[in-house]
């Protein structure tokens, strides 16, 4: 699977790539959701990320240097500002970005790197994205993201490379943390990684602010996959607040497409899809504009499944009649059963609005006009 130079779509060929503007028209994030960027620091005043930035008083950032660029790029891709003019967003646009820096030399205001992901977890953060360059495989960190994980909140950091001690055991240790593996256009990897260490892959290449700027710059680069991955985390919090890092983990692996360039280049030997993450596995069968029902007759409801998640085993037919506010159960299946018959004792004549919904999550197919004579 590769992706044309020329497709760049409105917000650049990564975007296109994930579907992120389809996944936009269920979510485009939220203000309680909070992607904490665990970097040597962030441009707070850039155009493009200073409205999504939270605010944090008690931790000042050191004076503005180039040390700023990676965490700058990372919460850009993530959850930058959408900006039709500048032709940029982040994958989470609506959701907040808290810049934690951390340091491993010593300072006024820096935080180690365990110390930093503490903060991020007491300041609210339900995503964490650590920076590339960050050695996370001591046992001070690790403790920390443990800690993370005691709070339900994901930690999303680039797969360790090849020369990691600690790389092939992370899944044993903090199972709240997910591994990413950048790729270019070609699903070609771009860093060497321990074999089994990245869960799932993601691009490496992205529109991102220009440092000291005020537009954004093409780049590639291996630190670039995490924050995807963390900005589409971002966007499955938003539709379902109870899930805890388990369930987004598992939704995120589950959800992704399979290429046969990664195979055995990662466990899951897949890429990330941010369209299938958000609208969900249902989709329904055939052209919704041939459903005819009448209120006397039974009728047969037809699905298709994108893909196999454990939150998405059930499914029911919802049907909202114009002007109600309310949704209206019709009938239930298991979601592999493929098709539900909806007994006509369940249909009254009315126009409204048709969704199939899992049942255990809230993830739901396209909306359709329905008719029921």
């Amino acid at each position: 699977m590769t992706i044309p130079v020329a497709n760049q779509g409105r917000f650049g060929a990564a975007f296109e790539w994930l579907g992120v503007e389809r996944a936009w028209d269920r979510t485009r994030g939220s203000a309680d959701v909070i992607i904490a960027i665990v970097d040597e620091g962030v441009q707070v005043d850039h155009p493009l990320l200073g409205p999504n930035i939270q605010r944090d008083l008690a931790h000042n950032p050191a004076s503005a240097g180039s040390h700023e660029i990676p965490g700058t790029h990372a919460a850009g891709v993530a959850a930058g500002r959408f900006s039709e003019v500048e032709r940029f967003s982040g994958v989470a646009p609506d959701s907040r970005i808290l810049p934690v820096r951390f340091t491993s030399g010593t300072g006024p205001q820096a935080l180690d790197l365990a110390h930093a992901i503490e903060y991020a977890v007491e300041m609210g953060a339900c995503i964490i994205n650590v920076s590339p360059a960050a050695v996370a495989d001591t046992p001070a960190v690790q403790r920390a993201i443990q800690y993370a994980g005691v709070r339900n909140v994901l930690v999303v950091r680039s797969a360790p490379d090849a020369n990691s001690p600690m790389a092939i055991h992370d899944e044993d240790r903090v199972p709240n943390q997910i591994n990413v593996l950048s790729i270019g256009e070609q699903g070609q990897p771009l860093a060497s990684c321990a074999r089994q260490s990245a869960h799932l892959a993601a691009p490496g290449f992205a529109r991102v602010p220009q440092w000291r700027g005020s537009g954004h710059a093409a780049l590639f680069g291996n630190s670039i996959g995490a924050a995807y991955v963390s900005g589409c985390a971002a966007l499955v919090k938003t539709l379902n607040p109870a899930w805890g890092y388990h369930e987004i983990k598992e939704h995120l692996l589950a959800s992704s497409i399979t290429l046969p360039e990664l195979e055995g280049r990662c466990q899951t030997g897949a890429v990330l899809n941010v369209a299938n993450a958000v609208l969900g596995p249902v989709e329904l069968a055939g052209d919704a504009r041939t459903l005819t029902w009448a209120s006397l007759n039974e009728a047969v409801l037809e699905w298709k499944l994108r893909y196999r998640a454990a939150f998405c085993a059930n499914v029911v037919a919802l049907f909202r009649p114009h002007g109600d506010a309310h949704w209206r159960e019709l009938a239930a299946a298991r979601a592999d059963a493929l098709k539900m018959t909806i007994p006509g004792a369940a249909l009254r004549r009315s126009t409204g609005t048709l969704r199939i919904a899992c049942r255990e999550s809230n993830f739901y197919s396209e909306e359709i006009a329905l008719t029921i004579v």
